[in-house]
């Protein structure tokens, strides 16, 4: 989940120099494309309240099937190709990507592309404390942790499968230890659930060289029961 906001949709192309060679994406502005996101599952082992609601997201929940998912091979060729015109950083994301098979695999691949520069991770930091040593020896560059409130009862409430927040910040710290750097910590904000705990947070994290990020609850495609009174806005 990203904070960054374009005021209007950007269409990508690839332009062409004097001798014919591709020339690196640039969108409808003319601003080159650096960055590639890529989701490597669509599974995910919370239910945030705001994401993935166990009403929607149940257990006969129809997910994508795995021949209709990109195999390493395939991402690997694809970040390749993208690479070649211009993008200098890849994040890998979900769902939730740590619950991918062998991802430990693609990241050594993705980072033995020469020119990728950067290779991050947006996670739930729920397999982070086993995980941190082995992403960092990898390759991966640095990560992105999601975390909603420091308060662990508040915290169970919103990933909705009573997962303590203890085990998110162990994870946090074994990533700062693993030299995963910088982190950044995305928080989202809902109206009645979590936004008296926004300072606590902040608080936590200050002086420790994370970046704290607070978003706003956004809808996600009509499954999370968005509505604009839960919106706590900037």
């Amino acid at each position: 989940m990203s904070t960054e906001e374009t005021t209007t949709p950007a269409t990508p192309s690839v332009a062409r120099t004097d001798n014919g060679a591709s020339a690196p994406l640039a969108d409808k502005f003319g601003r080159p494309l650096r960055d590639l996101r890529i989701s490597v599952t669509d599974r995910c082992n919370f239910r945030c309240t705001y994401c993935m609601p166990k009403e929607v997201f149940d257990r006969d929940h129809e997910f994508l099937a795995h021949k209709e998912i990109l195999t390493f091979e395939e991402i690997t060729r694809l970040v390749r190709v993208f690479v070649g015109q211009g993008v200098e950083k890849v994040r890998l994301t979900g769902g939730e990507p740590t619950v991918r098979r062998d991802l430990l695999k693609l990241i050594e691949m993705l980072a033995a592309i020469p020119g990728l520069k950067d290779l991050t991770l947006t996670t739930n930091g729920s397999r982070l404390a086993q995980m941190a040593k082995p992403l960092k020896d990898a390759g991966l560059t640095r990560l992105t942790v999601s975390l909603d409130s420091m308060d662990d009862a508040v915290f169970r409430r919103m990933n909705d499968v009573e997962f303590p927040v203890a085990m998110v910040l162990a994870g946090i710290e074994a990533a700062q230890t693993a030299g995963l750097a910088p982190i950044k910590v995305n928080t989202v904000v809902r109206r009645g659930m979590n936004e008296a705990g926004v300072a606590d947070i902040a608080g936590h994290f200050r002086g420790t060289g994370i970046t704290v990020r607070f978003i706003e609850f956004m809808d996600v495609g009509n499954s999370n029961g968005w509505r604009l009174d839960d919106v706590v806005p900037a």
